[in-house]
């Protein structure tokens, strides 16, 4: 009986590890979704995080191993593909600044706005695929750059008039 109390310790500080550095992630990927994947991802993610860990929490009381795979798995549904769209997000952010001041130069060499961005040499060519649109018109205040993360229905976009801006839809 003396040998299994350690164990018992051991594995009940084991698991409160594993927990206290699953959640923490598990929440940012949470946050980070409403930029990627908009606020109603966002939403669902935020649930089951505190609903599938609370399970965790208390199927552990009876079988720590089986809460602490639970947990695993349901973080490697999570935190890797979130990880991917934050990536994503970041290289998105520095192509789309680039792409901007491209736009600004060449007004300021050529009197008007491209009309297309076939010119435009993006650093990341995988990235293209995820600009949405890019329009001239007066109501944009000259012209607008739209592009996507995660999913087509969550636009961040630029334009003179609106400046940086986000739909999480």
């Amino acid at each position: 009986m003396k040998n299994s109390e350690p164990n018992r310790k051991t594995e009940i500080l084991l698991f409160t590890l594993l927990m206290a550095t699953l959640i923490p992630l598990e929440l940012l990927c949470a946050c980070l979704a409403y930029e990627t994947l908009g606020e109603i991802s966002s939403g669902i993610y935020f649930f089951g995080v505190g609903f599938f860990n609370l399970i965790f929490i208390i199927i552990a009381i009876r079988s720590r191993m089986w809460a602490a795979i639970g947990a695993i798995l349901f973080g490697l549904a999570i935190v890797p593909y979130q990880g991917l769209l934050t990536h994503r997000l970041l290289l998105l952010k520095d192509e789309t600044a680039r792409i901007v001041s491209y736009i600004y130069e060449t007004k300021k060499e050529t009197g008007e706005y491209p009309l297309d961005l076939s010119q435009f040499r993006f650093n990341h060519p995988h990235i293209r695929k995820y600009i949405q649109s890019y329009e001239i018109g007066d109501q944009y205040g000259g012209f607008m750059l739209t592009y996507r993360v995660g999913t087509e229905s969550t636009s961040h976009w630029y334009s003179p008039k609106d400046d940086w801006s986000y739909y999480p839809d």
